[in-house]
């Protein structure tokens, strides 16, 4: 099974151009990273809201993650520019269900 991990954050209006430049480094560098499946984020109506899903091939592949240099810049950004703390949620998803079409 996969990891699914949803982080929700909530941007301070003033310090949004800085967010949304740390979070496009944070998605490309982590798109790269072997053992994450898919990763993607999006922007609520409210445009300070954003919500990250990231898909990894396992719970220690997500944890090695989180000691990773990009995740530990992007968690001081994320220190500098969110309102309020961010909200962290994971399920595990059968991998059957995520399949990559290969046509």
């Amino acid at each position: 099974s996969l990891l699914l991990i949803r982080t929700e954050m909530v941007v301070t209006q003033k310090k949004l151009g800085d967010f949304c430049e740390a979070l496009k480094q944070y998605l490309k560098n982590v798109s790269t990273q072997r053992d994450c499946f898919h990763v993607t984020a999006v922007r609520l109506p409210d445009g300070l809201s954003f919500v990250v899903y990231e898909f990894w091939d396992g719970e220690e592949e997500w944890k090695r993650h989180l000691q990773s240099a990009p995740n530990k810049a992007f968690q001081h950004v994320k220190v500098d520019t969110l309102c309020q703390p961010e909200t962290v949620s994971s399920v595990a998803v059968p991998a059957a269900w995520c399949s990559v079409n290969r046509d």
